[in-house]
């Protein structure tokens, strides 16, 4: 009996400003959604780090196919970053299309979700496209794809403070990043490349380290504030 094969796309990593962004499809077919949702398979938020590390293996065994594409800080810097998540979705879904007899996508979308399915209809118009936010709450196969980007991003993080110590969860939003960022660059006189420089909270912080001073910081502030 043959079965429909679904990509769901999704991404972790967006708004921190330490460490890659993770985007991952995930194309199941339609018979093993069943099974995915009851072994749990849901927005990777609402799981706990330790159920998604169990699920991971699960949702490869009863994958079609799974990709998993990363953007570093130093592209995050150089590009809008909505215009590298969606040609990255646009890679992926050609990519997916190359190896398995894709019919259907759903994307959790980061903006207009009418502009994600009009840009992805361009890859191939027979598909049939979703974009909706918190897409990863309302269909397995989208929450089946954060899980695996969520669980490849942790990794890579605990693989960062391995190297450069605990720097707490990575968002500006926490104060043991913005502490660890300070001490860092008092140290070193420096923004690692695991940092996101172009983002508002090193600016900030910079600036009320070094002031006004002529750096190359000052310059990315200057060239970001110019665009």
């Amino acid at each position: 009996m043959r079965t429909k094969i679904l990509a769901g796309i999704d991404e972790a990593g967006r708004g921190p400003v330490i460490g890659d962004m993770f985007i991952a499809l995930v194309a199941v077919e339609s018979r093993y959604l069943p099974v995915l949702q009851v072994a749990g398979v849901k927005d990777s938020k609402k799981l706990s780090k330790a159920k998604r590390e169990q699920l991971l293996p699960i949702i490869f065994s009863l994958s079609s196919l799974v990709i998993v594409s990363r953007i570093q800080p130093n592209q995050i810097d150089e590009y809008n970053i909505n215009v590298l998540e969606m040609n990255t979705i646009l890679d992926l879904v050609r990519r997916a299309r190359r190896l398995v007899n894709l019919e259907e996508v759903y994307i959790d979308a980061f903006t207009d979700p009418g502009k994600i399915v009009e840009k992805v209809r361009l890859v191939d118009n027979d598909l049939k496209i979703f974009a909706e936010f918190k897409a990863d709450s309302k269909y397995v196969v989208v929450g089946a794809a954060s899980i695996v980007a969520k669980v490849l991003r942790d990794k890579h993080i605990d693989g960062l403070k391995a190297i450069y110590g605990d720097f707490g969860s990575g968002y500006p939003s926490d104060g043991k990043t913005i502490e660890w960022l300070k001490n860092y660059y008092r140290l070193h006189k420096e923004i690692p490349p695991i940092v996101r420089r172009s983002w508002a909270t090193v600016k900030k912080l910079l600036y009320e380290e070094v002031g006004r001073s002529k750096t190359l910081f000052d310059y990315t502030y200057n060239r970001e504030a110019s665009k």
